[in-house]
């Protein structure tokens, strides 16, 4: 595979996948397991089309239609709850590090959160590090391993393990001091989710002290909840695939059944119907999922905000990725579905869209990081960045950064009998592009 740079590194391995070879990937079964032979092949996607053709098909053919075929053909991984689990009901405690005598309840809880990070490039890299620094209590990547998400990508761009006759520097994910979860994208499902949850989620979860439990996140979901706050984790990524080849065509990817849903499965629900029951909460509610709720630059998928107004009466922080970008919404819904204040943070290593236009007027867009990082072989590219939550008592405060882990902006909140209240929004980098005056309104 292309990397960063030619010369060896430790153990004789190059330096880190070049971001270059994942611009302007489609988000397509068919095209991602291409571009995966195609960075195999050592050749840049902007190669002129003979030279990949000639390249492609020497040998890459077939392990591109070995890995297609087995998608289209073999089916999904079986959606993992948490009924086979003892003692586990996907509801964990948010609490600081335990001290002696048991942790105090008081002090502040470190949480920290990239989108999109799966990739094994040098800002990839450079996030962990400074996501380390942070000293989080909990870490949460919010889905999508590119470029298939399968064993060989998850261990390289997640585990920190090298792939024999691979010369890619791998990269590991963060743990936090208590826990560590991972969010189901799309792209893990374009190897049918086998290497998501078999590989890489038994890594994660909340370590268990008892002998005879396993270590591991359980599921796809998950909630993390103390006295003011709820965090939780939902699924969007299982049912995020289409009808294969026909989503990607207009209109035809609009009859139901064939365009992606992103509708969240029925033990899911079963799960927030049973065990979380937010609706009946005066807790502060905080949503994570791999894809975006709605988008001033894309379609957004509003099934999952449908569904999730029979447990949801208020307005709530929703975090997404799947957009490479940094963004700030005001308070917004879509007919029949809950109200959010949204924040996509999907570029922490994937390629940052910069300079794309806006193109739904209806989500009320704040703020967005459209500043110019890099130019590669012709393509603009922006900072890929990362965000750390600090919660205490009943206020909470959000620190945007980016992969030089410079502060980009700060949010104060507060919650009152389950009410969001907005303090204040403050340290704007003034290169930050305002769509609407006043930053406050990020609150409204």
């Amino acid at each position: 595979m292309a990397t960063t740079a030619s010369s060896p590194g430790p153990g004789g391995r190059n330096l880190r996948r070049d971001s270059c070879n994942l611009i302007d990937l489609q988000r397509s079964p068919f095209l991602s397991h291409y571009r995966k032979q195609l960075s195999k092949a050592g050749v840049s996607p902007a190669a002129p089309f003979p030279h990949k053709i000639g390249a492609f098909l020497s040998k890459h053919i077939f392990a591109w239609a070995y890995s297609y075929l087995k998608f289209i053909f073999l089916p999904k991984h079986k959606f993992q709850n948490y009924t086979d689990s003892i003692g586990e009901k996907g509801v964990y405690v948010l609490q600081p590090d335990s001290a002696k005598g048991g942790p105090d309840p008081s002090s502040p809880i470190r949480v920290s959160i990239a989108g999109d990070w799966g990739t094994g490039t040098s800002e990839a890299e450079d996030i962990a590090l400074h996501m380390e620094a942070f000293k989080p209590h909990y870490t949460i990547h919010l889905g999508d391993i590119y470029y298939v998400g399968d064993q060989e990508e998850v261990n390289e761009n997640c585990l920190g393990k090298a792939e024999p006759y691979e010369p890619i520097q791998p990269v590991r994910w963060p743990h936090g001091s208590i826990g560590s979860f991972a969010m189901n994208g799309n792209h893990e499902m374009y190897a049918n989710g086998d290497a998501y949850f078999e590989l890489f989620l038994p890594t994660l979860g909340i370590p268990s002290s008892d002998e005879g439990r396993r270590y591991g996140q359980k599921a796809s979901f998950f909630c993390l909840q103390n006295k003011f706050w709820r965090i939780i984790g939902l699924d969007t990524g299982y049912n995020s695939l289409g009808f294969p080849i026909l989503e990607h065509i207009p209109v035809i990817r609009d009859i139901p059944g064939i365009g992606p849903s992103c509708k969240l499965p029925r033990s899911l629900i079963e799960w927030l119907r049973d065990q979380v029951q937010p609706s009946g909460d005066d807790r502060g509610l905080i949503l994570l999922t791999h894809h975006q709720y709605f988008s001033a630059f894309e379609e957004g998928y509003a099934l999952p905000a449908r569904q999730l107004a029979e447990f949801i009466n208020r307005p709530i922080l929703w975090f997404w990725g799947h957009e490479h970008r940094l963004a700030i919404y005001g308070k917004y819904g879509t007919p029949g579905g809950i109200q959010a204040y949204g924040r996509c943070v999907g570029h922490g290593g994937f390629p940052v869209n910069q300079g794309r236009p806006i193109t739904n007027p209806k989500p009320p867009l704040v703020l967005y990081d459209d500043r110019n990082y890099k130019t590669v072989e012709g393509a603009n590219l922006g900072f890929n960045g990362f965000v750390n939550l600090t919660f205490q008592d009943n206020r909470l405060s959000i620190d945007y950064r980016d992969f030089r882990n410079q502060t980009l902006l700060e949010e104060n909140w507060h919650v009152e009998a389950g009410a969001l209240r907005g303090i204040s929004i403050e340290n704007i980098n003034p290169e930050l592009t305002r769509t609407i005056s006043h930053a406050n309104a990020a609150f409204t």
